[in-house]
This record gives structure tokens, sequence and C-alpha cells, in this order.
């Protein structure tokens, strides 16, 4: 018997399936075995790719352990005593005490706080007594176990340690499995401590901690665990650990893996556009906070004048004010613990994105969020403090390598590697088994003006398509899913669609100055649309002129710098005619090359920033060059034809955009406004929808909020007739079983019906001011329940669209492509990943049953359903009763039954499992 070919699995590319009798099971047998891991698909392919000067990807890793909180008297790994409260026990000397000696007196012990600071890593503090600088505070003030400064000490001698009043790196010990105190079940019970910063390891000599060289032996430790039966009682004496500051997230209760498990649809809110690593951006001295801080949120969120932004203030009046005629005239630099002025929902140079505000919004139903790495060389250029590198991709470097930091700052305080509730995807089946386990999936994106250094400068191009391939691979590695192709500026690859009104003249101004010309906009021309385009205007931001009120531009931090510190260089902005004003500057050809290999790789394209003509060109290659072309490669080589992943991520198109993307199958996500402007936005891109979307298009709605970028954040709902209740009970979330109250940060408590939207655990609140929006201006189309489904299923919608691009789309067509029932059998046992590499994207889903078109024994086209168990394995293939059966040439079949089924080669109505032998 002929064997049939066998493709092996290359990174960018699909496995090559035909649909012989029987083609798939050699294939499947190397599949079973690279497919089934954890990621293995993805770990594969970056064992092939070339070294980059970028971070590489980090494995994806999914751990369901014992929660941290859960803590048994002495911890299972280095990683569980994450704040935690334990004795230190040198086993034959005796207990670590608060005056730092060894006394064989357990009751004498001194309990120490074990704070996180990164994985393993750790600060170890005592209590020092309440705290006492600000009134209503609920912490105390710790000590921290550090080394001695070696200027005091006599010179030869090792330094000491002592109980130091700060943080800092000679306190940040990394806590390293000893290995020589099994307990029954050989995990480790003993511990050693060892000073990175110094390179030396903590020694017990002479009845007293000290530190010696690395190359030392260090003494073997048992941590035993402290019950505090009073938390929060300041007890100088030893009886309690300090109690630690941090965010509260005003929420009770965790998410669970969901029925279904890995392979089921998702369910959860889906933010399209976020800039959570910006603090890093536009020479990382701009922005006051950042996410997240290995000393904890009072270094993180505090004082402004302690990080050294002077400058922040300065850039706040005119942008969180409404205007010049009321500027902001109170601005207090200091943010923990009061927030007596930041975070606020239009300040654009705060952070408001730190972790515990992140965990409330994934609490309160937030599931999927594609996070923008971002950056403008210009307006770093323009402003006088920095600290990082203006160059864009450097910054888009620095910030991956950031957000993985967060990640695994996470699974620090979460009790290890893998076990936090967010998790850095590169395939949506990592993403789909991440939300379904009950946490919260990021994808990489990137959003600059400068995209891999392709500029232009007075109209020629500074980089090729050679270099292209190469820089999108580099990113591509790093872990980058989705990319604009432009932001402020025109580059080489297309023009900007540009900002409007007095915003506009500045910005229009760094343009001049980054490519020797400024925006080329005209009046638009008339062009013929296609046949079955949607009727509207397609035009670009419209600049300021004596006939037209331009609408002011959203993202006024860009304005704001390049005025302020953005000299003119003797330059006069045009005088522009009548809008509306198209940019003259499209798609180039290495525009084009660039999406096109976006779309060979499985990546997802968004328009947004491009100029109108650039949009409608890039649609334009998608619609009749890209997919036709792969349409005719995988019928040629009888595999499921690959669809163009495209989304609007914040609303830098136009209406007749959004209705194309519908068109072909992708996401629009629209920019977040209040609660009831927002309604407004989801009533008018479901009717979108509902009319352009391809039959079977499963409608989910998600937002781009762009926080930490350029532009402010929801507000207050203008004279709402139902206010959110903010009561004791609180509400509970509308996926998840958690409950949610008033959210505080320190002594603040925030009100969105008076804050807005001023950090981003505040999205939890404003998804139920979005149901009461809803039922008051949108009852007729369903309310707050109408509006909370289509949200809950923008998930879902965003990660059906990304798996067309990567595994390729079944259509129930005679092209060659529809998987024969006997391919199905034999990819049973493959995990998701595997089984939708293998076989591509069902033409449906009911739970965990994946429905799909396949040709039986009379080669006659039938439908089944694929099972997947709660592990997310194909379990077993059943017929699917009462569904019709699309022909391509003669329409819709008649309803089939189990007669029909049997016929095609499917028995009916038992659950067929995995093929044994052969």
């Amino acid at each position: 018997m002929t064997q049939p070919a066998v493709t092996q699995p290359a990174r960018g590319r699909r496995l090559r399936v035909t649909s012989r009798p029987g083609a798939l099971r050699a294939l499947l047998a190397l599949a079973a075995v690279t497919l089934t891991g954890t990621g293995a698909l993805a770990q594969a392919a970056q064992s092939k790719a070339p070294a980059t000067t970028s971070a590489q990807t980090v494995p994806f890793a999914l751990v369901q352990d014992r929660a941290v909180e859960d803590r048994l008297a002495q911890p299972e790994d280095r990683y569980a005593v994450a704040g935690g409260c334990y004795t230190v026990q040198a086993p034959g000397q005796g207990y670590l005490t608060r005056a730092l000696t060894v006394t064989p007196d357990a009751g004498a012990a001194a309990p120490f706080h074990f704070q996180a600071t990164r994985l393993g890593d750790y600060l170890i503090a005592t209590n020092e007594g309440r705290d006492t600088s600000y009134p209503g505070a609920w912490w105390d003030k710790r000590g921290y176990l550090a080394a001695s400064p070696t200027a005091a000490l006599p010179t030869g001698l090792a330094p000491s340690v002592q109980i130091a009043t700060a943080p800092s790196k000679d306190a940040d010990w990394r806590l390293v499995a000893a290995g020589s105190r099994p307990d029954a079940k050989g995990r480790n019970q003993a511990y050693t401590l060892a000073l990175p910063s110094r390179g030396q390891v903590l020694t017990i000599r002479d009845g007293a901690p000290a530190l010696a060289p690395d190359s030392a032996p260090a003494t073997a430790l048992v941590l035993q665990h402290v019950r505090d039966d009073n938390p929060g009682d300041a007890d100088t004496n030893g009886a309690a650990c300090a109690n630690w500051p941090e965010i509260e997230t005003g929420a009770s209760g965790r998410p669970q893996p969901v029925k279904g498990g890995a392979a089921a649809k998702v369910q959860g809110f889906f933010e399209a556009h976020v800039h959570g690593m910006a603090y890093e951006f536009l020479g990382g001295e701009l922005r006051c906070g950042q996410p997240w801080h290995p000393y904890g949120v009072e270094y993180a969120l505090g004082d402004c004048r302690r990080s050294g932004n002077v400058l922040n203030g300065a850039l706040e009046v005119g942008l969180a004010g409404k205007g010049p005629a009321e500027p902001v005239t109170t601005y207090d630099p200091v943010g923990w613990p009061t927030f007596n002025y930041w975070p606020q929902y239009n300040t654009l140079t705060h952070e408001q994105y730190y972790w515990r505000w992140l965990e409330r919004a994934y609490l309160g139903g937030l599931r999927l969020t594609t996070n923008l790495l971002v950056d403008n060389t210009s307006l770093c250029q323009e402003f006088p403090q920095k600290k990082n590198s203006c160059n864009e991709m450097d910054s888009v470097r620095l910030q991956a390598q950031r957000l993985f930091e967060l990640q695994d700052y996470i699974d620090a305080q979460s009790g290890g590697p893998g076990e936090g509730w967010l998790r850095i995807v590169t395939t949506p089946e990592q993403a789909r088994r991440t939300i379904n386990a009950g946490r919260m999936a990021i994808v990489l994106g990137i959003e600059v003006s400068e995209l891999f250094d392709c500029t232009e400068l007075a109209d020629q191009p500074q980089c090729t398509e050679a270099q292209i391939d190469e820089r999108l691979q580099e990113v591509y590695d790093m872990g980058v899913r989705q990319m604009e192709l432009v932001n402020k500026f025109d580059n080489a690859l297309a023009g900007v669609t540009g900002d409007g009104g007095s915003t506009g003249v500045i910005v229009n101004s760094g343009n001049r100055q980054t490519t020797g010309h400024y925006w080329d906009m005209q009046a638009c021309p008339e062009e013929p649309g296609h046949s079955d385009e949607p009727t509207g205007d397609q035009h670009d931001k419209t600049q300021l002129n004596a006939a037209d009120e331009a609408p002011e531009g959203v993202d006024a931090l860009a304005g704001r710098i390049l005025e302020m510190f953005g000299p003119t260089r003797g330059f006069v902005a045009p005088a522009y005619g009548p809008g509306p004003h198209c940019n003259t500057r499209g798609l180039t050809a290495l525009g084009k090359h660039l999406i096109t290999a976006m779309v060979d790789k499985g990546m997802i394209v968004d328009p947004d920033h491009m100029s109108a003509a650039a949009q409608r060109s890039a649609l334009d290659l998608l619609q009749t060059t890209v997919a036709p072309r792969e349409r005719a490669r995988a019928a040629k080589a009888k595999q499921p034809a690959r669809r163009p992943s495209l989304i609007s991520s914040h609303s830098w198109g136009n209406d007749v955009i959004y209705q194309r993307i519908y068109a072909l199958d992708g996401v629009v996500a629209p920019r977040t406004g209040d609660a009831a402007t927002f309604a407004d936005r989801w009533a008018e891109h479901k009717a979108w929808a509902d009319a352009n979307a391809p039959e079977g298009y499963d409608f989910g709605l998600g937002y781009g909020a762009d926080t930490n970028g350029l532009g402010g954040q929801p507000g207050p709902r203008s004279k709402p007739r139902t206010k959110l209740a903010y009561t004791p009970e609180g509400w509970q979330a509308p996926i998840g079983g958690v409950r949610l109250v008033q959210q505080k940060s320190g002594l603040k408590s925030f009100d969105i019906n008076r804050d807005g939207v001023a950090q981003y655990g505040l999205f939890a609140d404003w998804y139920q001011e979005l149901q009461l929006a809803a039922d008051e201006k949108h009852a007729a189309q369903g309310g707050g329940r109408a509006i909370m489904a289509d949200m809950l299923n923008g998930a879902e919608t965003y990660l059906t669209m990304w798996e067309r691009g990567v595994y390729g789309a079944n259509d129930c067509v005679r092209d060659g492509s529809m998987p024969q029932v006997e391919d199905l059998h034999a990819a049973l046992g493959l995990n998701v990943e595997g089984f939708l590499t293998a076989i591509g994207q069902p033409t449906s889903r009911d739970g965990s049953a994946y429905r799909y078109c396949a040709q039986g024994k009379d080669g006659e086209p039938t439908v089944v359903d694929v099972l997947f168990d709660q592990a997310g394995k194909a379990s077993g293939v059943r017929p699917a009763a009462d569904v019709s059966v699309p022909d391509a040439v003669h329409g819709h079949v008649a309803v089939q039954g189990p007669d029909h089924l049997h016929a095609a080669g499917v028995t009916a109505p038992a659950v067929v499992g995995p093929p044994t032998g052969g």
C-alpha cells in the first residue's frame, strides 16, 4: 500500500493534509507527539527560529495548583511563601529573632512577612507597628532583613546582617531549595537564602545571621507558617506579621475553570487596544507611576517628585482641565495612599494600569486583551527628560520584556511559574485554554509611527522588503500577533489619517519634522466603490480651516508635547481648503508587502490610523488578491483556506471601513466613551454586522480603551436616570461567580458616577454601567441583557477570527478541502491546537462539540460533531442531527437524518473513540 506524503510542521506554516482516505494517519502519528503538549507547536517553531536581538517568547505555561493563600505548615516549594508569614529556623541551632539572634526558644521566634519581588525572590519584613503617617491607614511599618553597609565594617570582615528601614537590592533575597531535608513525599523542606546583589549567602555563625561568599556553604533553613488570628493588629512583640500595603480589588471569589474545558467556547469581555507598558514610552520619564514595582505599590504609584518626573505636572495643565477657561490649578503629585489628584479619567500623564486595578477588571469579567507596544520617536525627541532610547523598535523590545516581567511578577504573587491569573498567549488556542481555565489572556500588538524603522524622508523609503521580512520575523518570535502600520505620522508603508482640529495643526508639524513634509490633505476624490461596498463617507480627519468647524483630536498628549517642547523650525503649516479631507498618501508597495507577509504568518492586521485611501487599498488587497490567492493554494493542497484576520481596534477608521471589516469576517472594537455613548456604538455596530457580515457570523463586541496611551478614558454619564449603586452587598460579575463592591485604593474610594473610569479597575464598574445605559437608551434592542450578551461574546468573536487566519476555515463546499469522516477519526486524541492544525476551524461550536462538514465513504457531504473532553483532547465523533448541509452548487440540501449519515460512513448514534492500531 502506498503511504501518503506527510509534510513536516514548520514555523509559520500549516501541516499539509491531503483528503485521500486514511491520508492523515501517518501525519497524526507525528502530530500526536508534537502537538499534544502545552503550547508544543509554538515551542517547536521557536526552537528553529534564528537568534534575534529581541526578547524571545517565553514558553506558554498554565499551571493549576494550590492557591497560594492555602498555606501548608511548611511551604511545598520556594514560590509558595509569597505573601505569607513564616518563622525561620536553623535546625540544630535555633530560631531567628527580631533582634537577629538565634535562640532555641520557638516562642521567641520572629514572624517574617515574605513579599515576592519576582519569582523566587523576596523582601523579608518585620512588623514595626502601625503606620501612623496617614489617618485611617491599615498597613504597618516594616523593617527589612538586609546586608549591613560594607563601609561601616572593619576591613577584611564579611558584611553582617541588619534590619533596614527601607527595601533595596541589599534586602532582596533569593530563596533556594537546599534539598537536604526532604519530607516523606520527597519535597524539599529546607531552603537557603542568597543575596544576588552581593554574591553572598546567609549563614548562622556564633548564634547570629551573617553573610558569606556564595562559594561557601549556606545554612539550611526551615520555614514554619505562622497563623495570624488577629490580622491587622499592630504587635511589635512579634505576635503577627506586618500588614503589607497594597491596592484592594474590592472583589471576593475567584473565577474557576469552566464546564466544557479547554475546547469550549469562551465568554468574557474583550479589550482590543491598551498600552499597559507605556510607562516606558517617550523616553520613559514622561509619565508618573508604573504597573508594578518589585517593592510594591508605594514605589509603583508613589509621589511623582520622588521618581523624578519634574515636568509631569506641567503637562497636566491644559490636558486634564476642561480647556483654557478651566485649567488644572490643584495638581497634587502624591499618588499612594491619598490619590487626591491622580489617577483621573482625563489625565494622560499618570499610571492607570496598575496590576491590581487590572486584576479587578479581570475579576469583573475581562478575559482577553491586546496590549499594544507603543512609542513615537518625534515626541520622545522633543520631550526634554528621558532615560530610554527614542527609537521606536527599541521601545517595542523593552516594553515586550516588561510585559513578560509583569506576567512573572503576578506569577510570583500567585504561587509560582504559570500559576498567575494573567497569561501572554501566541496562538488562539492558548488564549482559549487560558480563558476557559478562569484566567485572562493577553495578545501582544504594536502601534508605532516608524514600524520596523520604515520611515520615509521626502518620499524616499528608509527600508527594504528584505528588512521588513527580517524585522517581522523578529517581532513574531517576540510574541507579537497584531499590528498597525502607522500611528501619528506618514511612513514608508502608508499615509496616516491625521489628527483633527488644533491638535492636528500641532501634530502636523511633527509630521514635517519626521518626514520633511506636511500631511498632503486634499479635497477627497470621488472614487467608484465596489458593487458590494457600503455607502458612506470615506475621508480622513478634517483639518482646521476657515470653512469647517473641525472637531478636536482625542489624542491630546501628542499635541501638548509638541506644543510645549517642539520647535516650529521656521515652517508654517499649510492652509487647507474646506473638508472633508483625504491624505493623498495611501498604501505603498512596501505596505502591501508587509500586509501579505502578516497574513502568511497568521497575524492580525489592524488598519487603524491609516489614511482612508490606505485603508481602502488594504481591504481591497485582502479581498481581491490575498484571499483568492490563499483559496487557490488551499484547494491545490487539499486544505481549508486561511482567511485574513482583520480588526479595527479603537475607531481610527471610517464607517465604510468598519462595515467592510464585518463583511470580511473581521472584528471591530469601538473606542470607549461614557457608558451611554458606548451603548449607542453597540447598537450601531450590531446593525452594521447584521447587514454586512457573512451568514453565520457570531457577533461579539470588544472595546478599545487606549488606556495609558495618548487619550482619555470614559467619563461619568451625564444625568443618568439610574446611577450605579454602591452597597455593602455589591454586585455579581456577569461571569466567574465573583462579587464586587466599591473599589478602594489606599485611602481613596473610587465612584464611577463621580470619577468615571479614572483607573483600569473601574472598567468592572463600567460594565455594570453599560447595562444601565442600554436599558435607558436601547430597550427596543434588548437593553442591558442584550449588550451584555454581545460584550461577553467579544472574546469568542476575536478568537474565531484569529483561528481562521492561523488554521484555515472549513466551509461546506465541494472544492476538495472538505475533510473526510475518516480524517476526523484519525485526529482523535489530539488537543485543540493539534486538531485545528491538522483539520482546520470548525463551521461552528456548541460548547465543546466542534461541527464539521465532512465527506463520507459515498463522497457525499455530511455533518458531524467532534467532541472534546475537559482536558481539551478530541475524544469522539458523532453524527449531528437536524442540520442542513450547504452545497457549493445546489445551495442547501434537505435536513439530513441518521439514515443519510449512516450511508455517508458515520455510525449513529454512538460516539466513536480514538482509533487503535494501524
